[in-house]
């Protein structure tokens, strides 16, 4: 399997990816508390009594966005013989000199076979090589097999956002978490 940068990304490519998305027994509840002294919010990970099941597919609009983002230089796509099998979409953030993924996805049939490590790794030496000083990434707080595998990767959760998906805030619903790799020598 090889892994080249993306010059472009078409809405086919795109879509051979397939749909995207996971099903989780459990999540991080979020727990915030305020006093006049101190604010807080920690992250407990809890047992679910149904599963939480996302699923979600690349559109046309994503194949636009994505592919304005591959011609900035920053993009990774993994082949297995000429077909995109997996992909990372990143962005340069160069207010705070960091790589921001957007998307990373690898096709179901090729998950768990390490892949999305070897891509991963590809991102974080491409980015050390730009002279970033870090690899951000968002994710959800229902998606835990996604940040333990970012964990294993080297990122560690350095932001919570309670309202970025709705403004429900009861600590059970889907949050925002934003996981980050500092580089070394940056």
């Amino acid at each position: 399997m090889e892994i080249k940068r993306l010059a472009a990304l078409t809405e086919d490519e795109l879509l051979s990816l397939g749909e995207f998305g996971y099903t989780s027994m459990h999540q991080y509840e979020a727990i915030a508390e305020s006093t006049a002294e101190a604010f807080s919010i920690r992250l407990n990970l809890v047992q679910l009594n149904e599963p939480f099941v996302k699923q979600e597919s690349n559109d046309g609009d994503d194949a636009v966005d994505y592919g304005k983002m591959a011609k900035l230089g920053y993009s990774l796509g993994m082949y297995d013989g000429g077909k995109l099998i997996a992909l990372a979409i990143s962005e340069p953030q160069r207010w705070n000199n960091t790589l921001m993924i957007w998307h990373f996805q690898v096709h179901e049939n090729y998950k768990r076979q390490g892949c999305g490590t070897r891509l991963m790794g590809q991102v974080v030496e491409m980015a050390r090589r730009g002279g970033f000083r870090a690899v951000t990434l968002e994710t959800q707080n229902t998606n835990v097999a996604a940040i333990r595998f970012y964990m294993r990767c080297g990122f560690t959760i350095e932001g919570i956002d309670l309202s970025l998906y709705s403004n429900r805030d009861t600590g059970k619903e889907e949050i925002a978490l934003f996981m980050r790799r500092k580089l070394e020598n940056s």
